[in-house]
């Protein structure tokens, strides 16, 4: 029994020993997860950056303008955006599909594809699952549709093997235009069901492509949005013109751009000063003498009136005349969303949607609208985010408590270690004494069988 007890131990501490080591390399496995994991989400943000810096300027104002075709689209069909690079549209005429939307939404199996492009086209291309991408047929449509390098298109899945796809040219907008854009797409959204289907690409302001051609239009249309009639004794009620066709003249834009107005001849003349209004009951918009707040929500006017009220002024005072009333009451709206989300930006904003912001706000400022004040402030928080040595902090906090996570649970496993370590300790601690009363007994009884007389 003496000689098992310690065998016993022996065995004990081996298997201790064990578990220990498989702890410690679950412990290692995981630091070396969350290094990864770090470590590719840096990558991916440095790689951000490296194109962003390197893309040119036309290729980031068609990425930018076709994620904003993209949220406009809505949730019901599943679409994401690839910008052209040279396997897309000249060598091997490829068009791969990300790897997520694959496998959420492609079919398992080759098949053929239908895509539409804006004007209703209908091109065929051949998918094939295992390398989640468009080859046949893919060039007639990239070839005819002139891509080139740069542009972005934005693909929409209506049915399981059809794609509607709008392109965005590299070239073909300037930055006003684009903002103008951008706010055409918000109107149409919030159109009703009544109205005309929503265009998300706001091809209102674009011909519709005829063989290979595109043409720019002379002028931005506007089509009446019919609103329910309110009758005050400022604001005048808009005239409807339900199906109303737009085309390109100049004549029919200034036909349209009345009916949203009104006639500048019927206006009473009347000019209000801002400092003049004492409160928001009293606040009236006025674009060339007549009212467009029928047009506007009230918590969108009345954070206009706030805005307005921080500049002691009508920001939309110096506005460009000719403008229609629909783009008036758009860039009112995105004015007051962009002055919203940078007085919520955070830490983890990213530099992409402050330029995004400040584009905007550079395009509405082209147009007469006294917006200096909110660039002033998006520069100031884009500098301290970015500029500063200050901006720093954040990623060496995050650093440094990642850091301090892993040391605690070193800590922990090592104090479990401890707590074994003890028990063990007392077990053969307990074996000693034993071990050590049977010795002495063992000893005396030798002694004394040697010291016994002869």
């Amino acid at each position: 029994m003496a000689v098992s007890d310690p065998e016993v131990i022996k065995t004990e501490t081996y298997q201790e020993q064990k578990r220990e080591r498989k702890r410690k390399d679950s412990v290692e496995k995981l630091f070396q997860s969350k290094r990864k994991r770090m470590k590719k989400s840096l990558d991916a943000d440095i790689m951000q950056a490296h194109n962003c810096l390197f893309c040119g300027e036309s290729k980031s104002h068609a990425l930018i303008r076709a994620e904003e075709v993209q949220k406009n689209l809505g949730p019901e069909f599943p679409s994401f955006v690839k910008v052209m690079v040279r396997s897309h549209v000249t060598s091997c005429f490829w068009m791969g599909i990300p790897g997520d939307f694959t496998r959420a939404h492609m079919p398992d199996k080759d098949c053929t594809i239908m895509l539409e492009d804006e004007s209703g086209g209908i091109y065929q291309a051949k998918y094939f699952s295992l390398k989640a991408g468009l080859s046949a047929g893919w060039r007639k449509f990239s070839v005819d549709h002139k891509l080139v390098e740069g542009d972005a298109v934005v693909f929409q899945l209506v049915e399981p093997t059809k794609f509607k796809v709008f392109i965005i040219k590299a070239n073909d907008l300037s930055e006003v235009d684009g903002a103008l854009c951008l706010l055409n797409l918000d109107s149409q959204k919030n159109q009703t069901e009544g109205d005309a289907p929503m265009d998300p690409l706001g091809t209102d302001n674009l011909v519709h492509q005829k063989g290979t051609k595109r043409k720019r239009l002379k002028s931005l249309p506007s089509t009446a949005v019919q609103k329910k009639n309110k009758k005050t004794t400022v604001r005048k009620s808009l005239p409807i013109v339900p199906g109303k066709p737009v085309d390109n003249s100049e004549n029919d834009s200034e036909e349209v751009a009345s009916e949203v107005l009104g006639d500048p001849n019927n206006s009473s003349g009347l000019v209000i000063q801002f400092k003049d209004i004492e409160k928001f009951e009293n606040f009236t918009i006025l674009v060339h003498g007549l009212a467009i707040d029928s047009e506007l929500p009230e918590h969108i006017r009345k954070k206009y009136y706030e805005l307005c009220c921080s500049q002691k002024a009508f920001l939309h005072e110096n506005l460009l005349k000719g403008i229609t009333g629909k783009l008036i009451v758009g860039v009112i709206s995105e004015t007051v969303n962009i002055a919203d989300a940078i007085s919520a930006c955070k830490l983890t904003t990213t530099r992409h949607e402050f330029e995004v912001w400040d584009r905007t706000l550079k395009a509405f400022e082209q147009l007469g609208m006294s917006v200096g004040f909110l660039r002033t402030r998006l520069h100031r928080l884009k500098c301290l985010a970015f500029d500063t040595e200050d901006a720093l902090y954040p990623k060496k906090y995050i650093e440094a408590r990642t850091k301090k996570d892993g040391l605690e649970d070193e800590i922990q496993i090592l104090e479990a270690k401890l707590v074994e370590l003890k028990e063990a300790s007392e077990k053969c601690g307990a074996e000693v004494e034993n071990l050590k009363h049977r010795t002495l007994r063992y000893e005396a009884n030798f002694h004394e069988e040697a010291n016994a007389p002869w």
